[in-house]
């Protein structure tokens, strides 16, 4: 595939209402279909909006004034056997696009935050839990996953980190490193200048094209994608920037990645894994948490 175009779904999500969420997935992955898409990107936790079981979660989780609608929330998460997923694949399927959805999802033993992504053949070739869950908040009560994963697609090496994933440069790296050549974040939060940029310097930094899916919303949205060509032939700056949208924007965006170019470059730049010194980074991986990062919470 010389060039991969991905839909960016800057839509919103019914509260808590998995049904209803799935009916507007398979009415926006046939609207990306119509454009020429090959594949689409939802945001975080699409299945129920990343919306909380009841007013005051996100502060505190384990309320335990609200038992029941904390139970009723991970009831109502999604298994990859479920009618929910069955249903995506075969719209993908269908319309012979891939598709990167998300969702609440369970299984025997565990809640997670979960990315999947679906072949055109219906087929899910990844399946991704968030590993830097927000455990100061109300993922708290979820379980992180534990390996950042790259899948094929058409020819194209895909990863996906999720939200509070790219606030951690150690996930872009790896998925780098295990041979992605677009990352696909999915995510629900407020996005600024510092946050965007964060995007873009993963797709700097390791030369790899980027692509994120936020919610609509004042100071959320702008939905954005950046190549990680940052200069031309002769060594000249270039705006990197592929697709941004603004954050109230309600709307399906095409980031179109030039493959073969970004191919080029990554043959040709310093950056990515070229000349990493790797025997000086043990300490980027020793678990010990120090004063000033200790939190109690």
């Amino acid at each position: 595939m010389s060039t991969i175009k991905i839909a960016l779904i800057q839509k919103n999500a019914v509260p808590n209402n998995p049904d209803r969420n799935l009916e507007l997935a398979i009415q926006y992955i046939e609207e990306a279909s119509s454009m020429a898409a090959d594949i689409v990107l939802f945001p975080e936790m699409w299945s129920n909006g990343y919306a909380p079981p009841f007013e005051g979660a996100f502060d505190n989780p384990f309320n335990h004034d609200f038992e029941k609608e904390r139970k009723e929330w991970l009831e109502s998460a999604v298994s990859l056997k479920s009618d929910y997923v069955t249903a995506i694949k075969d719209t993908a399927a269908k319309c012979k696009i891939g598709v990167c959805t998300t969702f609440l999802s369970k299984t025997d033993d565990k809640f997670q935050n979960t990315a999947i992504i679906v072949d055109r053949n219906g087929n899910i070739i990844l399946n991704y839990a968030k590993v830097h869950t927000c455990d100061f908040s109300l993922e708290k009560l979820l379980q992180h996953g534990n390996e950042f994963k790259v899948c094929d697609f058409d020819g194209v090496q895909i990863g996906v980190m999720i939200c509070y994933d790219r606030e951690f440069p150690e996930s872009a790296r790896i998925l780098m490193l295990k041979g992605a050549e677009i990352i696909l974040v999915p995510n629900a939060c407020k996005m600024n200048s510092h946050r965007i940029n964060q995007l873009n310097t993963r797709a700097f930094e390791n030369m790899v094209g980027v692509a994120m899916a936020n919610y609509p919303g004042n100071g959320w949205g702008c939905s954005c994608a950046f190549s990680p060509v940052v200069f031309d032939e002769n060594g000249n700056c270039l705006d990197n920037t592929v697709v941004k949208a603004d954050d109230i924007l309600d709307d399906i965006l095409i980031a179109q990645f030039d493959m073969e170019r970004i191919r080029i470059y990554r043959e040709q730049e310093t950056w990515g894994n070229a000349y990493r010194k790797t025997a000086a980074y043990t300490d980027l991986i020793h678990p010990e948490v120090k004063i000033p990062f200790i939190r109690n919470k």
